[in-house]
């Protein structure tokens, strides 16, 4: 068993283990980070209830657990289960966006530009 699968198992939550993914590409490559730029808050949700909030605070290439030190560019949520989905391709964000099925309040078209950083990840 993996680590990140045993962090999986203890947090119940399928999408720690892409923010865990996420934390190790940024921290490996900072400046891919930087050139997104922005602060992103995502809210993770279970049963129609925010459960997890993570930062992704890619103007100084760090991702954490919890609200941002300053105001989010954009604030995107997502169940745990069409994160999982759309980090591994298996539904887009164009799509999610239109269905409901993710939601994004404050600069829209900068959340476009995570696609590329989140198409990484799809190798979990």
């Amino acid at each position: 068993m993996t680590p990140s699968a045993n962090k999986l198992a203890a947090s119940g939550l399928k999408s720690d283990a892409i923010f865990e993914y996420i934390i190790e590409q940024v921290k490996a490559d900072p400046n891919k980070a930087k050139s997104v730029g922005g602060i992103f808050l995502y809210k993770v949700t279970k049963d129609g209830k925010v459960v997890k909030q993570w930062t992704m605070d890619l103007k100084n290439a760090k991702v954490y657990e919890g609200e941002p030190e300053s105001k989010p560019n954009t604030t995107l949520t997502v169940s745990d289960e069409d994160m999982l989905l759309l980090s591994e391709g298996k539904l887009q964000p164009q799509q999610a966006f239109m269905k409901g099925k993710l939601k994004i309040t404050g600069n829209i078209m900068m959340a476009q530009k995570l696609t590329p950083l989140l198409k990484a990840n799809s190798k979990l």
